[in-house]
């Protein structure tokens, strides 16, 4: 048999519990002061089209499976400074502070840089004159074979057809 101090313990909480239980119950459910048709519906993210190669040879099919993982991993952690489409407009912040993300889709801003120093550049971050991270380091959260697929991916962001521009919502 517990000893008293335990059974009043047990005896507040199963009260405790009856009584979450009962106003659960008795209170009413909110009501939506807005129509579901007024509430405008959620933007998606438009991501650039980037053509894949369309074979079945083994090629074609690892290339495809590299430019969707490097789209996987770009749209997850690279978006929040160069921008869904890659354009590097999406980040008031660092172009307030004077360094404007590279803009992806610009084919000789692309050029500028071989694989190696693309590659360098995601492993060990870039940095300003300062020594000052402009671009944080990702070789702690990804793998060198994710790099190449980033890179891989942003190699193509110039090739890439404009999504179209989207509808606004006029209520």
């Amino acid at each position: 048999m517990p000893p008293a101090s335990a059974r009043i313990i047990l005896l507040l909480c199963g009260l405790l519990c009856v009584f979450a239980l009962v106003v659960w119950l008795v209170t009413p459910t909110p009501q939506s002061t807005t129509p579901a048709s007024a509430v405008p519906p959620t933007p998606q993210p438009r991501l650039p089209q980037i053509p894949l190669p369309a074979g079945t040879d083994p090629e074609s099919v690892a290339l495809r499976g590299d430019i969707l993982n490097g789209e996987r991993i770009y749209q997850r952690l690279c978006y929040h400074c160069h921008g869904r489409q890659g354009k590097g407009d999406n980040n008031a912040y660092m172009e307030s502070t004077g360094h404007k993300p590279a803009d992806h889709t610009d084919l000789a801003t692309m050029q500028r840089l071989n694989d190696t120093e693309f590659f360098l550049a995601l492993r060990d971050g870039v940095k300003d004159k300062r020594g000052w991270f402009t671009m944080p380091p990702w070789a702690s959260v990804l793998t060198p074979t994710e790099m190449w697929d980033v890179i891989t991916y942003v190699r193509r962001l110039p090739l890439a057809a404009s999504p179209p521009s989207p509808t606004p919502y006029i209520p």
